[in-house]
């Protein structure tokens, strides 16, 4: 059965749009066009997901959010926005909405968020209907009934002897310590003439087979026979521990999946404004170091300040990678020149000076096959993994990289189930002290670490890689037994024949430039006058402006080489918008964007107006010159 989606959004053409999207990815679909049809709606029928512009004309949408959120508590609720604030974040959350889309939206973030959203009010429901039924299995009476004196059975019913695999006259005239497990449940049996009745408590029972499982015991005085005797109701309460472990398991999971709703509402709102920041506590220091003699007393700390800088981007990064399982651009590479790459870089040099007595061996398949991935992205998983290992070795040890063909011509049940077909794998294998059982089942989760807070890094570096290889339509196998652990990283073949992209090492220096003219367009004025030195610095003759509308404007009277455009402006029109009515003057002219958040309706966009380059803040001085003159020179070799 199809899940039925409500929207409400005055604009018709995106109706229109969204409403193709839908049904084409199997959604039955209801559309209102004003706040008073969509309520119409809402108090009418029940539907799996809402969404809800939030600049309705009639009601305001969080208004209409919380309505549908406290009358349809089962329905995920997503609000439409053209900016997402932390205000708007906030209130929100409090009134029960799932997520936020900015607007445009791209099919994959939409259809991705309302899978999600979905997902997440079922497990809710399973959770309810969990606890209800443990309410029932708990007041349950089909008890096992035995009398007893001194120990001594004297009689059973049929449920205790159905319970405990017996017949009753096996078991008339033993003692109940050959059927319960242990002698402290035998001492509480005895009890005194004096006390009436013990409260129920739980035991261990053992079948006649030997199997033991889990009982619940109440006991009182009875007269039977002339004799004052002991009865004890049995109870086999296996179902109860086996509901309790699934509440739990539901309740692990709705709190994983709150806690990335929470994570991602608020990184998507701050990402912006914190890479906005963070570019200038990059790029400043970058230009001291620049003009500083390597003899400089405070070259050291002018250097830790730009690294610090860089590893807080990537931290921002990550949450942003975790918490909406953000996708790559992905092109068709050898993973052996990722790994090779990998093994010249400053990260992996660090970590080689950080443990000196780790030896690191890399075996690399002649023959590999291609892939479809992300260089940047994998690379990272490679690196977070291959620090995971150096940290768990205490002294001396080694660490195996690894790349594979690897065929399955049947399922394999691995760590996660890994279905037929050709791979090409990433093993990264160590000598280490190994993961217990109890935590390699959660050791993927966003911040669960065994690392000490604050001195290893920020718990999200396996949820980082969890996620970059299902979003490359791959599987993680993992193997650790007693010492040693083994990730292997598998990634769908590609076989058929084309062109490869190479990946190649950064090397130290910069592109220069010649003189070209390049305009600035970023409304944040840090932003622009961190743009504009590096531009000088670069060689090129920069100028700025602090709007779309002033960049079409400049471009009508002035023409320059490059136009560098900030994504998300405001007040006013996008990057996207700005370049769409660049073009409409200067049908050649070429553009490179960057964004502190990386929204993929507005890069899409832009991709399709023609904008080949992207850069993400903070970026550096290198990349910046990359970019330009891979833009300005489209046909030379990649520097």
């Amino acid at each position: 059965m199809s899940n039925t989606i409500l929207l409400i959004d005055d604009e018709l053409k995106l109706c229109e749009s969204l409403a193709v999207i839908l049904t084409k990815n199997g959604y039955e679909l209801t559309t209102a066009n004003s706040g008073e049809e969509g309520l119409f709606h809402i108090q009418n029928n029940i539907y799996d997901a809402v969404i809800i512009d939030i600049g309705l004309p009639d009601i305001y949408g969080l208004e209409l959010a919380a309505h549908a959120s406290k009358t349809c508590p089962e329905t995920a609720i997503i609000i439409l926005t053209g900016t997402a604030t932390v205000k708007n974040t906030v209130e929100a959350l409090r009134y029960g909405v799932y997520d936020f889309l900015q607007k445009p939206c791209s099919s994959q973030q939409l259809t991705r968020t309302i899978k999600r959203g979905i997902e997440h009010k079922r497990l809710e429901k399973e959770l309810k209907t969990s606890e209800k039924r443990f309410r029932q299995l708990s007041q349950a009476t089909w008890e096992g009934i035995i009398i007893y004196s001194k120990g001594r059975v004297l009689q059973v019913n049929n449920q205790f002897c159905e319970m405990f695999g017996y017949e009753e006259q096996e078991l008339v005239g033993k003692q109940i310590f050959d059927v319960l497990l242990d002698r402290k449940t035998f001492q509480t049996l005895q009890l005194s003439t004096n006390q009436e009745r013990v409260a129920p408590f739980k035991a261990r029972g053992r079948r006649r087979n030997g199997e033991l499982f889990p009982v619940e015991i109440r006991i009182k005085h009875l007269d039977y026979k002339d004799e004052r005797v002991q009865v004890a109701a049995i109870r086999d309460v296996t179902a109860n521990e086996l509901a309790m472990q699934q509440k739990m398991m539901l309740q692990e999971q709705l709190i994983d999946a709150k806690r990335l709703e929470s994570l991602g509402l608020m990184a998507s709102s701050v990402a912006h404004d914190l890479n906005n920041i963070l570019a200038g506590i990059i790029a400043y220091p970058e230009l001291l170091l620049l003009d500083l003699d390597d003899s400089c007393q405070y070259r050291e700390e002018i250097t830790m300040i730009r690294d610090a800088g860089k590893r807080a981007a990537a931290v921002v990064d990550d949450l942003l990678t975790v918490a909406r399982g953000a996708t790559c651009k992905k092109e068709l590479l050898n993973l052996n020149t990722i790994i090779s790459g990998y093994t010249v870089s400053a990260e992996y040099n660090t970590l080689c000076r950080r443990f000196p007595e780790v030896e690191i061996d890399v075996n690399l398949e002649e023959k590999l096959r291609s892939a479809n991935c992300s260089a940047l992205h994998i690379s990272k998983s490679v690196m977070n993994l291959v620090l995971n290992a150096a940290e768990s070795i205490q002294t001396k040890g080694r660490i195996t990289i690894t790349t594979s063909n690897v065929d399955l011509e049947e399922e394999y049940e691995g760590y996660e189930a890994i279905e037929p077909g050709k791979y090409v794998v990433i093993s990264i294998e160590d000598s280490g002290s190994g993961i217990s059982e109890k935590d390699i089942q959660k050791i993927f989760s966003p911040f669960y670490s065994k690392k000490i807070m604050g001195r290893s890094g920020t718990g999200l570096g396996l949820a980082v890689v969890w996620n970059t290889v299902h979003d490359h339509g791959g599987y993680i196998d993992l193997a650790s037994k007693g010492e040693g652990t083994r990730f292997s990283l598998f990634f769908p073949a590609v076989t058929e024949e084309r062109k490869q992209k190479n990946v190649v090492a950064s090397e130290n220096g910069t592109v220069q430039g010649n003189g070209e003219t390049i305009l600035v367009v970023d409304d944040q004025k840090s932003q622009r006058d961190i743009a504009t030195r590096l531009l000088t610095r670069l060689g090129y003759q920069p100028f700025s402006v602090s709007s779309g509308e002033k960049a079409v404007e400049f471009i009508k009277k002035n023409q320059v080489d490059l136009v560098i455009l900030d994504m998300l402006m405001e007040p006013g029109i996008s990057g996207s918008e700005t370049f769409r009515l660049i073009l409409d003057h200067t049908p050649q002219q070429k553009a490179i964007i960057t964004t502190g958040y990386s929204a993929e309706p507005e890069l899409d966009q832009a991709k399709e107006l023609g904008v080949n380059q992207f850069i993400k803040k903070p970026y550096s001085l290198q990349e910046l010159g990359e970019a330009l003159h891979l833009e300005l020179n489209p046909f030379s070799q990649r520097p």
